[in-house]
This record gives C-alpha cells, structure tokens and sequence, in this order.
C-alpha cells in the first residue's frame, strides 16, 4: 500500500477541525471565548461584559472549525481521486 500524502493531509484537517470544534463547545460553555480560540493569544472575551465581541469571536472560531472540516474533505477525496487514475 502506497503513502498517500493528500489521505493523510485529510485526516490531519479533520482531526484538527474535531479539536477545535471542542474548544468551542468548552468556549461556549464557559461564557468565554478569544480571537482564534486555539492560540491564546488574546485576552478572553467574556459573554457578559461584551456580547457582540463575543459572538463575533465565537462565529469566527466557528468558521474556522467549518473550513478546516471542508479542507480536510476535500483532500481526502483528492486522494481518492488519486488512486482511481492508476
């Protein structure tokens, strides 16, 4: 069986997407959030004192999580393609 890198790219997106998608669930649970959730490089945004900031945070954690699970899908059917033109 070959190394597929485009299967393992996949895998790796979809991994990553399933991580971040529970650091926002943990996010949301908290009433905090930061800019790209998973970097820690704000300071956190709280629901209670500024909830437009908030949700705008939490949206773009959230796209995010959305566009990393559609790379990874679509790498990995990239690899798909791949083994069908032998």
């Amino acid at each position: 069986m070959e190394l597929n890198p485009a299967r393992f790219l996949g895998v790796a997106l979809l991994l990553l997407a399933l991580l971040g998608a529970w650091r926002v669930r943990l996010d949301r649970d908290a009433g905090e959030t930061r800019w790209f959730g998973w970097t820690h490089l704000a300071a956190p945004v709280s629901r209670r004192d500024t909830p437009v900031r908030y949700w705008s945070a939490m949206t773009l954690n959230i796209a995010l999580v959305l566009l990393l699970a559609l790379a990874g899908a679509v790498a990995l059917r990239a690899g798909i393609w791949r083994f069908t033109r032998l």
